[in-house]
C-alpha cells in the first residue's frame, strides 16, 4: 500500500514536469519573438520538443531518489535529482544541436530555457510530490490506521507513524498487549489486542500495522484472520532491525525473502559497464596528452634533487582484497625496503623539494591513471592503502574491510569531505571509512561528476592535511 502510493505520486510527478518542460520551451519561444530576439521560422520546434519529452522520459528513472522526500523535504535528494534531470536535457538538447548542425537556433535563447528549467525543476522536486499528496491522498483517500504491539516498539517507530500522514495514513491508536510495564508514547493507546475486532469496527479501521509476532504462529494468524475478515489491509513490521546498526533493506529472490545491510548499485552489470566508460573516457586522455608531458618535467627535476626511478610502486589491495601494484611519481629520496610502510608525515624529511609540490597538488598520482586503464583501480572510489595497513586499520574500524566491495579509486568521497593525508587517530579513520561507505551505498554516475569536479578544486588549493 505505502509503496504503492509512493509510485502513484511520483508518477503524477513525472506527468506534472511532462506537461511543464515542453510548455515552458513555447512560452519562451513566444516571449523571444515578441521582443523581437527570434524568429519562429528558425527554430525546429518539433525535434526540440521531441528532444525535451524524451529527456522527461528518462527523468522517470531518477524519481524513487525523491521518494522520502514526499514525507520530509530532503534538500540533498532534490538537488541530486534536479542536476540529474539537467544533465539528461543538455546532453539531449546539444546532442541535437552539433547532430543538425543547427546554428540558426539562439544559444542565449537555449541558455536562458536551461536556467529556467533547472529553477523550475528544483522548486518542483522540492514542494510538488508533497502538494500532489496533500491534494490527492486526504479526505476518502486517508486510511485509518490501527498499530498493534507494544508501546516500547510503537515508541521506536514513532516519528515513522507522524510522516505516513502525508500520504493519507491517518494514525487512530495502538493496542498493546500483556506489557506489564508500558512506555508514554505519542499516539492513543486504545487498550488490549483481545479488543480488536471491536475497535476495527468502532473505529472505522481500514489498515492495521502489526509491530510484534509474540513468536506465535497462531497468535499472528488470529490477528491477519480478523484483519481479512473485517476487511482490513495489513502491514507487517520488521522486528529484526533492533538487533543490526544498520537498516534492512529486503531482497525478494523467487518465493522467497531475504535481508541486506545495504544497497551496492555497483553490483549492477549495467551500472559497473557505465562507470567503466566514464573512468576509460578520464584516463585515455590523461595518459595520452598530459602524462607524457608530466613525465618529462618530473624527470628533469628527480635528477636534479633526487636521482632515482622516476615510478614508485607499491603493491595495495583494491576489490575484493586483490592485490595490485599501485604505480605513482616517486616524491621521496630512494629509501631503505623495510621504511616503505611508514606514513609520511608534515615536514618529513624523506620528501625532495619537488616532491612536496607534487604531492600537495596531487600530481603524483597521475601515473595510476594507467591502473584505471589496466582496471585495477577507478578514477573514483575508496583510496587503496597499503595490505599492512589494511590489517591495522581492520582491527581499528570492525567495517573497515567492506571498502573493498568496490574499485579503488584515485580520488574519493573521503578526500572532497577533506579527509585525506596521515591518519592520525582512530576517529579520522572512522570517518573516512563511513564517507567511503557512504560512496559504495549511494552510488551514482552524478556522484562520480560531482566528486572530480570538487577534486580538481582541490587540486588548486590543496588542504593543509596535504603532504
Amino acid at each position: 500500500m505505502l509503496d504503492s502510493r509512493y509510485k502513484g505520486l511520483l508518477a503524477l510527478h513525472g506527468c506534472v514536469i511532462i506537461v511543464t518542460l515542453p510548455l515552458l520551451f513555447f512560452t519562451l519561444a513566444v516571449i523571444g519573438v515578441r521582443f523581437g530576439r527570434l524568429e519562429f521560422e528558425l527554430i525546429n520546434f518539433p525535434l526540440y520538443l521531441m528532444g525535451v519529452l524524451a529527456s522527461c522520459a528518462i527523468f522517470f528513472n531518477f524519481y524513487p531518489i525523491l521518494g522520502p522526500s514526499v514525507s520530509v523535504r530532503d534538500r540533498a535528494r532534490v538537488f541530486q535529482v534536479t542536476n540529474l534531470q539537467t544533465f539528461v536535457l543538455v546532453l539531449i538538447l546539444f546532442t541535437i544541436i552539433f547532430a543538425t548542425k543547427d546554428k540558426a537556433i539562439s544559444r542565449v535563447f537555449i541558455g536562458t530555457y536551461l536556467v529556467c528549467v533547472y529553477a523550475a525543476l528544483f522548486l518542483l522536486n522540492m514542494f510538488l510530490p508533497g502538494m500532489l499528496s496533500g491534494y490527492v491522498l486526504k479526505g476518502k483517500n486517508t486510511r485509518a490506521c490501527l498499530v498493534v504491539g507494544t508501546t516500547k516498539t510503537c515508541g521506536s517507530i514513532s516519528d515513522w507513524l507522524r510522516s505516513k500522514q502525508a500520504i493519507g495514513l491517518n494514525i487512530i491508536g495502538l493496542l498493546n498487549y500483556e506489557e506489564k510495564n508500558p512506555q508514554p508514547i505519542d499516539i492513543p493507546v486504545l487498550g488490549d489486542v483481545s479488543r480488536l475486532r471491536e475497535t476495527i469496527q468502532a473505529k472505522e479501521v481500514n489498515q492495521i500495522i502489526l509491530l510484534e509476532t509474540r513468536h506465535s504462529k497462531e497468535w499472528v494468524k488470529e490477528i491477519l484472520d480478523a484483519a481479512e475478515e473485517e476487511g482490513c489491509q495489513i502491514l507487517i513490521f520488521n522486528p529484526w532491525a533492533e538487533y543490526f546498526d544498520y537498516p534492512l533493506i529486503s531482497v525478494k529472490d523467487g518465493p522467497h525473502t531475504f535481508f541486506t545491510l545495504r544497497e551496492e548499485p555497483l553490483e549492477s552489470p549495467l551500472n559497473r559497464a557505465m562507470k567503466r566508460v566514464f573512468d576509460l573516457a578520464i584516463a585515455l586522455p590523461v595518459v595520452v596528452f598530459i602524462m607524457p608531458v608530466l613525465l618529462l618535467v618530473v624527470w628533469l627535476c628527480q635528477r636534479k634533487q633526487s636521482p632515482g626511478p622516476i615510478f614508485y610502486k607499491q603493491i595495495r589491495r583494491g576489490y575484493n582484497r586483490r592485490e595490485f601494484v599501485l604505480y605513482k611519481f616517486r616524491t621521496m629520496h630512494v629509501r631503505k625496503v623495510n621504511d616503505e610502510a611508514r606514513q609520511a608525515s608534515k615536514g618529513d624529511p624523506r620528501i625532495y623539494p619537488f616532491g612536496a609540490f607534487l604531492r600537495k597538488t596531487s600530481l603524483d598520482e597521475v601515473p595510476q591513471f594507467l591502473n584505471v586503464l589496466k582496471g585495477e583501480m577507478s578514477v573514483v572510489g575508496p583510496r587503496p592503502h597499503l595490505p599492512e595497513h589494511d590489517k591495522i586499520f581492520s582491527r581499528d574500524v570492525r567495517i573497515y574491510p567492506q571498502r573493498h566491495f568496490v574499485k579503488p579509486g584515485l580520488t574519493g568521497l573521503a578526500q572532497c569531505k577533506g579527509f585525506r593525508g596521515e591518519i592520525t587517530d582512530v576517529d579520522l579513520l572512522r570517518k573516512r571509512v563511513h564517507y567511503d561507505l557512504e560512496y559504495i551505498n549511494e552510488w551514482s554516475l552524478w556522484m562520480d561528476f560531482e566528486i572530480m569536479f570538487k577534486t580538481a578544486r582541490i587540486v588548486f588549493d590543496p588542504p593543509e592535511t596535504a603532504y
